[in-house]
């Protein structure tokens, strides 16, 4: 059932563009198969693919498909994030191209499954039965796109949520993983909202990074906390790592500054989490009223939207029908 609203080796290829190495104050990841760069590659030419350098050594790579914030069309907007990542022996595809402008679509992230799926043309070792989409605020409403998507294994939800038919979030049955800013987050109430809904049997994590709000860390050295999170998940998830899936069961998620963890059908190694008691308030389901104007990155309109819509800093900018983000 498709969604009907939903909110760096640098060696060049053979049809690729050279890979571009970033620079000094930029983050390439410190994975064991690092550092990464990212390029383009003529098989999936509306896409920024992060490889870790070390490829060879990594084997037959799962694959993690990035949807930017404002469904950006930069693919490179959330690079010291997704070259984390790729240091540990994934290959990353991020929605756009290199420093590219506009918005994506889900069609577009569509092509990055399809592209993964029928083993990335033939360019990278990848493994593809081992897909995860995932996206940071209006790029997590194109991540949704696949609960059904029997090619993808995995979802990532970052500093976003479901922005209509919220529902559907009590149809998923693969792992989820939840990262918000905590209540500063914009999307908060959304993220907050759709673990809720989820089903008990799926197994998902959240957790909250009050100090961040609705930026999360992906312009922090190496991906920041945000990053950490996830390339243990896809360790977890896709290489079987039991050590690295303790990260979500054990202390030390919360050790790193994590707050208001939670999680459900989470088991590592036969251990479960001790989560904390519920919040003693709900989310609520759409987003209050409110006369004052929107935060710099702050939704500001959108199908269903009933907060404000006018910015504090920056311009109202449609991402799509759904979703309009201060920028």
């Amino acid at each position: 059932m498709r969604l009907t609203s939903v909110i760096l080796g640098l060696a060049a290829f053979a049809g690729a563009s050279p890979s571009k190495i970033l620079e000094a104050r930029q983050s390439v990841g410190d994975g064991p198969f690092g550092p990464a760069g990212f390029q383009t590659h003529a098989s999936l030419p509306r896409h920024t693919i992060y490889r870790p350098n070390n490829a060879a050594a990594a084997g037959a790579m799962p694959v993690f498909i990035w949807g930017n914030g404002a469904c950006s069309g930069d693919g490179t907007s959330a690079r010291n994030f997704l070259a984390q990542i790729a240091s540990y022996g994934f290959l990353v595809v991020s929605q756009g191209v290199p420093g590219g402008g506009g918005s994506t679509t889900i069609d577009q992230m569509r092509e990055a499954v399809t592209w993964a799926a029928n083993g990335a043309g033939g360019a990278f070792n990848v493994d593809r039965t081992k897909i995860m989409t995932a996206g940071y605020s209006c790029g997590g409403t194109e991540a949704y796109a696949f609960i059904d998507d029997a090619r993808v294994s995995s979802i990532g939800i970052y500093n976003s949520g479901m922005l209509g038919n919220y529902d559907q979030a009590k149809t998923i049955r693969k792992p989820v993983i939840i990262a918000l800013g905590g209540p500063s987050d914009i999307a908060y109430p959304n993220g907050e909202r759709d673990y809720n809904n989820i089903p008990a049997s799926t197994p998902t994590w959240k957790g909250n990074l009050n100090r961040v709000g609705h930026g999360g860390t992906y312009g922090e050295a190496n991906g920041g906390l945000y990053a950490k999170a996830t390339y243990k998940w896809l360790q977890w998830q896709f290489k079987g790592d039991q050590s690295a899936g303790a990260y979500f069961v054990g202390n030390a998620a919360l050790s790193d500054g994590w707050n208001n963890i939670t999680s459900k059908s989470i088991n590592v190694g036969g251990t479960t989490p001790g989560n904390p008691p519920p919040t003693t308030t709900n989310p609520p389901t759409t987003p209050p009223p409110s006369t004052n104007c929107a935060g710099l990155y702050g939704q500001c309109g959108g199908s269903g939207w009933s907060g404000p819509t006018c910015c504090s800093q920056g311009t109202c900018r449609a991402s799509n029908q759904w979703y309009s983000q201060c920028l």
